[in-house]
């Protein structure tokens, strides 16, 4: 009989030991709620890249639809503006050929480097701001500059996902 007492009060113990580490948890969207709709501008391009700030704001846009938490509006109908620059892109070698020349890269990660600003609409408050990376790698084929246009998509996704989550996620 002391047995199942000492094992009932172990678990009853364990379970409100436990549970202190849940409190402070939320499911979902940390963000106040009257911001419901979010306006993304152009990205500003500050990089050497040609282009970059098209792929890099239609791969936010989509990101912002595919999470749902945001609805993405016209500028007069949003709650919220999201302002973003493209400060740089940057390609580090991550392995070199050992057959043939062992000075030429033949893998680079590409990263994209921005700092966004989110306002509110009509006051223009500044609600949050932060700086964000993201990256791929790429197996370099043909010439650099191919190569590198190839990888910029996925490195754009992975920004989108990084902006997205500390946009909804981060307050």
């Amino acid at each position: 009989m002391i047995c199942k007492c000492t094992a009932m009060l172990l678990g009853m113990v364990l379970v409100l030991l436990t549970l202190p580490g849940c409190v402070g948890y939320q499911l979902g969207s940390t963000l106040p709620p009257d911001v419901k709709a979010i306006y993304v501008q152009l990205f500003i391009n500050k990089c050497n890249e040609p282009l970059l700030e098209i792929d890099t704001t239609n791969a936010t846009i989509a990101e912002f639809q595919k999470d749902g938490t945001l609805r993405i509006v016209p500028k007069g109908e949003a709650d919220v503006l999201l302002e973003t620059t493209l400060n740089a892109m940057t390609l580090t070698p991550l392995r070199y050929d050992q057959t043939t020349d062992k000075a030429k890269p033949n893998e680079y990660r590409l990263t994209l480097q921005v700092s966004f600003v989110l306002k509110r609409a009509k006051t223009r408050e500044i609600m949050n701001e932060a700086d964000v990376i993201g990256e791929s790698t790429f197996v370099f084929v043909g010439n650099l500059n191919s190569s590198k246009r190839a990888a910029i998509p996925a490195a754009s996704e992975d920004l989108a996902k990084r902006i997205v989550e500390k946009v909804v996620e981060t307050w």
